[in-house]
């Protein structure tokens, strides 16, 4: 059983290795074939878009090819390859979306998506009175921590965080126990470009991004909701309407 696993994996890379070359979205061959559109087009968003709709009729193929084989009787052959198409199916999908997002969000600022003033929880709370506190209760489920100076951002705490600690420790459990610190939160100025904040955030568990000026205050905070409400604002706004300070 051992030796047969070490052939069928042995195959499997095979497989990967001559398939590799083929330019569809995300294979090598797929980057290559990116590349090459985005130098012929001068448009990433479009070179992507081609990329990964390379990937998805490379998949289709391969999924038909499978299916065939399956019928044949080739069940194992025609399944790795069934399996194989629909990685590549999936893979290429999310890679078309990311470039649609990234093309609809070029040039809109952190400060047009994010939530401004955002409510904030100290340092020194105890998880106890957070739970218990409406205000920490609705609506969202993060919030920034401020340090004990009143002002100044030190992480940020979720509430699902919050909920894991025993009931019978929460009114001796402070907050700084619990956040995230800010070392380990994506911090953003208002004026950095949203597209370029995206990957950072999504990377993290957190998932939500502390926006701070230049002189260090909190001034707001970004999360999926925002981004969420941002692309429904884009989809809707007349051309033009992208950038900070437009009405």
């Amino acid at each position: 059983m051992a030796s047969e696993g070490l052939v069928w994996l042995a195959v499997i890379n095979l497989l990967l290795a001559l398939f590799n070359p083929v330019p569809a979205a995300p294979l090598d061959g797929g980057r290559l074939l990116r590349a090459f559109l985005w130098w012929r087009t001068g448009d990433r968003a479009r070179a992507t878009a081609g990329a990964a709709a390379s990937g998805r009729g490379f998949g289709w193929f391969l999924l038909l090819a499978g299916l065939l084989l399956f019928a044949r009787g080739d069940v194992v052959g025609g399944l790795w390859l069934v399996m194989i198409a629909w990685f590549l199916i999936a893979a290429a999908i999310t890679e078309g979306r990311q470039a649609q997002l990234r093309a609809m969000l070029t040039g809109v600022t952190v400060w047009r998506a994010m939530t401004p003033s955002p409510v904030t929880v100290p340092a020194s709370t105890t998880i106890a009175d957070v739970l218990a506190d409406p205000r920490y209760r609705y609506r969202h489920s993060a919030f920034p921590v401020i340090g004990d100076d009143g002002d100044t951002p030190a992480g940020l705490l979720t509430l699902a965080a919050a909920g894991r600690i025993p009931e019978a420790q929460r009114g001796v459990t402070r907050v700084r126990e619990v956040m995230v610190p800010r070392s380990e939160v994506v911090v953003a100025g208002p004026d950095d470009q949203l597209v370029d904040v995206l990957p950072q955030m999504f990377s993290g568990g957190a998932r939500r991004a502390l926006v701070i000026d230049g002189s260090g205050s909190l001034v707001g905070i970004v999360a999926p909701s925002d981004i969420s409400r941002t692309v429904s604002w884009l989809m809707t706004a007349p051309t033009g309407k992208h950038h900070r300070g437009d009405a």
